[in-house]
């Protein structure tokens, strides 16, 4: 195998360079990422529809966002449309209290401890 520095490689594969470069996260995004995985996150219509029991507690989740305009008119006959003809759960489980807190806290160890995984290597 050939060694190649930075500038060969730029110069032999300009356009493979670009796509590398940009395609890789900053140390910065890697670390804000572990620590905070919901950053930046903004639920949608199926997030709230999913904490809902009843099919009539999900038609007034959806007609609330649509009166404020967080969805549009179509996407409202969509899920209208799902919620009356295959109820609520077809949009997934039901989330409980504590959901993103359980579900997140599991993708990884915080800073300054050790996986299970890392343990065993």
């Amino acid at each position: 195998m050939i060694p190649l520095d930075k500038r060969d490689f730029k110069r032999l594969f300009p356009a493979l360079s670009d796509e590398l470069e940009q395609s890789v996260p900053s140390e910065e995004d890697v670390k804000n990422s572990q620590e905070e995985p919901l950053r930046g996150f903004m639920p949608g219509p199926e997030d709230y529809i999913m904490r809902c029991t009843t099919d009539e507690e999900a038609l007034g989740v959806i007609e609330f966002l649509r009166q404020r305009g967080e969805i549009c008119e179509e996407e409202f006959q969509r899920l209208r449309k799902q919620i009356c003809e295959t109820g609520v759960r077809s949009f997934g489980p039901l989330r409980e209290d504590g959901y993103y807190l359980r579900t997140y806290s599991r993708l990884g160890p915080k800073r300054g401890t050790a996986s299970r995984e890392d343990n065993t290597r």
